[in-house]
C-alpha cells in the first residue's frame, strides 16, 4: 500500500454526530470513542510500512538541482550513482577538478614539474643567446677574413701594345701594378744563340728587367710601365719597345 492510500480521510464515527443523550448500548458508545484512534493507528502503521518498503524512494519527491535533475529520491540516488561511476571510470568533465581538490603530494609533484620546466626554458634561452652570440662573432671573424683576403687578392690584367721603336715608351694601365710580365708575339722573353734579343721579362716593384749593358728593358712606373729599345752592338738588343708585345699586369 502506498502513501496516498494511507492518507487519513474523514473519520467514520465522529462523536459530534451523536445526540446529546445517545440512545445506544454501552459497547456501541465505546466503539465510537475507539473508532477514530483506531483508524488513525491503522493509517500510521500503513504509512510506516510504506516508508520502509523497498519502493518507498520511488514515491518520495525530490526538488531538482543543477547537479541532480531528478523528481524522486530514487531517481536522485540513481543519478548521483551514475555520476560517481563516471568519475571512477575517468569521465570527469574537463575543468571540474581544481588544484585544491588534488592530494598534497600530487600538487607537490606538479609544482616540481613546473619549476623544472621553467628552469629548462631559462637554460635553453641562455644557451640560445650564447649560440647566437657565438654565431655572430663567427660571422664577424669570417667577414674580417674575407675582407683581409679581398684586400690581399691579386687581379691580373692582360693586354698588348705595339712598340714604336723609340728609346722608351710608356704603357698606361690606369693603376700602378705590382708586377708586369712582358713577352713578344711568339711568347718569348729572350731569343738568340751567339747574341741576345731581350724581348720581355718579369718586372716587379723596385726590380726592373735589365737588358744588355745593364740598361732597362721593362720598368714599373706610376699608372703603368715603361718599355725600352736599345742597340748595344751586333750581338745585344733590347727590343721590348719594338713590334707587337703581350703583357700581364698584376694589380
Amino acid at each position: 500500500m502506498g502513501f496516498a492510500e494511507n492518507k487519513q480521510q474523514e473519520f467514520t464515527k465522529k462523536i459530534r454526530d451523536l445526540p446529546d443523550q445517545p440512545n445506544i448500548q454501552p459497547h456501541e458508545l465505546k466503539e465510537y470513542f475507539d473508532s477514530s484512534p483506531e483508524e488513525l493507528r491503522q493509517s500510521h502503521n500503513g504509512l510506516c510500512d510504506a516508508l520502509t518498503a523497498k519502493t518507498a524512494a520511488s514515491a518520495l519527491g525530490f526538488s531538482r538541482t543543477a547537479g541532480v535533475p531528478a523528481d524522486t529520491v530514487q531517481t536522485a540516488v540513481e543519478n548521483v550513482q551514475q555520476q560517481l561511476d563516471a568519475a571512477v571510470m575517468g569521465n570527469i568533465p574537463s575543468g571540474s577538478v581544481t588544484g585544491d581538490k588534488l592530494a598534497q603530494d600530487v600538487r607537490d609533484r606538479l609544482t616540481a614539474i613546473e619549476s623544472a620546466a621553467a628552469a629548462e626554458t631559462s637554460t635553453r634561452a641562455g644557451a640560445d643567446r650564447s649560440e647566437a652570440e657565438t654565431r655572430a662573432n663567427a660571422d664577424v671573424n669570417l667577414q674580417n677574413q674575407i675582407n683581409t683576403l679581398s684586400a690581399a687578392k691579386c687581379e691580373a690584367y692582360i693586354g698588348t701594345y705595339m712598340g714604336d721603336d723609340k728609346e722608351s715608351q710608356f704603357v698606361h694601365l690606369g693603376f700602378t701594378p705590382k708586377a708586369v710580365l712582358v713577352f713578344n708575339n711568339s711568347g718569348q722573353t729572350c731569343t738568340g744563340y751567339n747574341y741576345y734579343y731581350y724581348t720581355g721579362g718579369l718586372a716587379v716593384t723596385g726590380h726592373p728587367v735589365m737588358g744588355s749593358q745593364e740598361k732597362y728593358a721593362i720598368e714599373i712606373t706610376e699608372n703603368g710601365f715603361r718599355v725600352f729599345y736599345h742597340y748595344v752592338n751586333n750581338r745585344d738588343y733590347t727590343i721590348t719597345n719594338s713590334g707587337l708585345h703581350h703583357f700581364i699586369a698584376f694589380r
